[in-house]
């Protein structure tokens, strides 16, 4: 599938797919410039949840969402519990968790919908964002897939999800996978080094033990999972930018030892 880019719209950078945008598919994962936090937040903080000023957040959300000529009340957001759970959404859940975490869709780390003008968004510093794209049914997805979410097979349930409502089929849903911690940052101890061989041990170069530093490629796994349930290898992208090493893009809560913004993963159809 085409290569991500990066594009300037509105002021702001933010990492899209052309050929989705001229599908009226509106996807977007923001870069952490050109926003009015200050501080461990500086400066496009989309997360409520980290400590940051509530009307800055607000701010930095409605500059992201404009970029596509949407705002607060059109987005939907989840709770994000590092779980596998799927919420089918539509237009009477707009504007949920936009302005406040009291309004989230609860426990739950993924969405879904095929209607129009309802734009899903969840927020990373390291965890990998997981698009979806069904072109002959319309219909969308986000997952938030961090270690305990491949491990619990997000995307393996996105798809079962979006197949259930939306008579999605893998072998024609297209998939990009966003920028997350990489396979050169994501270390990881031997207790869950097994688990990991334990649970994907069909899986081939998703471990690096090296001089006794094991790190894991969350990016390849979510892959690899969606290549077993069927999604054809030409319709995945994958943005291999890492979190943790690009400081001056990205958040990333392993470098920041957790005092640090969110990224935002965007996603939307037009009407």
């Amino acid at each position: 599938m085409e290569l991500w880019n990066w594009v300037n719209r509105n002021g702001l950078q933010f990492i899209s797919l052309q050929a989705w945008l001229k599908e009226g598919i509106n996807m977007a994962f923001s870069a952490r410039t050109e926003g009015v936090s200050n501080g461990a937040y500086k400066s496009l903080n989309m997360g409520l949840h980290v400590g940051d000023t509530a009307d800055l957040v607000l701010e930095n959300r409605r500059r992201y969402l404009s970029i596509f000529n949407a705002d607060l009340d059109d987005m939907v957001a989840c709770q994000q519990v590092h779980g596998n759970e799927v919420r089918r959404v539509n237009c009477i859940d707009r504007g949920k968790g936009a302005r406040s975490l009291d309004e989230v869709i609860m426990n739950c780390d993924a969405m879904i919908t095929n209607e129009p003008g309802i734009y899903l968004m969840s927020f990373y510093a390291d965890c990998i964002p997981v698009y979806f794209y069904d072109p002959i049914n319309r219909a969308i997805g986000m997952a938030h897939s961090g270690w305990k979410g491949t491990m619990k097979k997000i995307v393996v349930n996105t798809l079962e999800a979006m197949y259930k409502e939306f008579n999605t089929c893998a072998n024609e849903v297209q998939i990009f996978i966003g920028p997350g911690i990489g396979f050169c940052c994501f270390e990881i101890q031997s207790d869950l080094l097994a688990k990991v061989k334990a649970e994907f041990n069909s899986f081939h170069d998703i471990i690096n033990n090296k001089n006794g530093l094991i790190t894991w490629d969350l990016q390849e796994t979510n892959l690899q999972l969606l290549k077993q349930e069927g999604v054809n290898p030409l319709n995945i992208s994958t943005c291999k930018l890492c979190t943790a090493c690009c400081a001056d893009i990205f958040y990333s809560y392993r470098r920041e030892n957790g005092d640090t913004g969110r990224m935002g993963a965007l996603i939307g159809m037009e009407y």
